[in-house]
């Protein structure tokens, strides 16, 4: 098991920016959906609209616009330059996406103009990415992740490997967009523990029960839906309803690269919110490209 402590510093998704209103889309299964005007090929019997999260106002843009806009957002808000007189940062982390050929959406010339306008004095060094395990982020580290997974190209090429969810059609990935910043460190409000083996053993090692609170951030389909019933059927005891998720991909879709750091921020509303405050715990389910449990709850800082 890993353990790391962090805090959730702002984020962009269709829901808004703020924590409030993220808790309040996702617990009360607030849909931002719709169906695109393209049609994708599911199967040789089947073309149809994907159905797909967006937000209102980056309509129309390509991918890489959408990724560079949400970006400058993100940067302009956490206000970097502060952030690092007032606490540690060792580390600089960019979860960036690649295009089909495996080229930056963002390109390293844009990222680091986009630093130099907002931190003048001293461009800090920095990493970019398109993927890091949430057990590698190292303390003193700020995670900052966008990505956008609505286009037409990105979900017929998804389609081939996947279900993707298309209008009135079986359960299937819901794409959407956002951006996240996120500052692990060791006075954080929240720790995140990660757990390791199968998911049947992730589940045993953490002492998971039906009552307990689950943010589902993974791919949905009929298939994950009876293997999630397989895994946890053994936590039920006679009586007890169906364990209902909170799920984030239904409600505001999966996010690409940026989608580990929106479960963690999504964990931190729901443990932050003043009508949550007496839950201790929530966790996280990711089911790609790894199976994987993990533990939110507040630490004693």
């Amino acid at each position: 098991m890993t353990q790391l402590t962090f805090d959730a510093l702002y984020h962009i998704n269709a829901a808004g920016c703020t924590l409030g209103s993220l808790y309040t889309a996702v617990a009360n299964k607030m849909l931002f959906s719709k169906p695109s005007k393209a049609l994708i090929r599911c199967d040789i019997s089947l073309d149809a609209p994907y159905i797909f999260v967006e937000i209102d106002e980056l309509a129309q843009l390509d991918r890489s616009t959408r990724c560079i806009l949400m970006l400058s957002h993100l940067l302009e808000q956490i206000d970097i330059a502060t952030l690092r007189q007032t606490k540690r940062i060792s580390q600089l982390l960019f979860l960036l996406p690649v295009d089909e050929i495996d080229h930056p959406v963002i390109s390293d010339e844009i990222l680091s103009e986009l630093l130099a306008e907002f931190i003048p004095e001293q461009v800090p060094l920095y990493t970019q990415t398109p993927q890091s395990d949430l057990t590698q982020l190292s303390n003193d580290t700020l995670v900052i992740a966008v990505d956008s997974c609505i286009s037409y190209s990105y979900v017929s090429e998804q389609a081939k490997q996947t279900t993707v969810q298309v209008l009135n059609g079986p359960p299937g990935v819901i794409n959407g967009e956002g951006g996240y910043a996120l500052l692990v460190h060791p006075q954080g409000s929240l720790n995140a523990y990660i757990y390791e083996g199968s998911l049947s053993e992730q589940l045993s090692q953490a002492n998971c029960t039906s009552q307990d609170n689950y943010l589902f951030a993974g791919d949905q389909s009929l298939a994950w839906q009876k293997k999630w019933y397989a895994y946890t059927q053994k936590m039920y005891k006679q009586g007890q309803p169906l364990i209902e998720c909170a799920e984030l991909a239904t409600t505001l879709g999966h996010q690409g690269t940026a989608n580990s750091l929106a479960a963690l921020t999504l964990a931190q509303s729901f443990l932050c919110n003043p009508l949550t405050r007496s839950l201790e715990q929530v966790f996280a389910i990711f089911n790609a490209p790894n199976e994987q449990l993990v533990k939110i709850s507040r630490s004693e800082n």
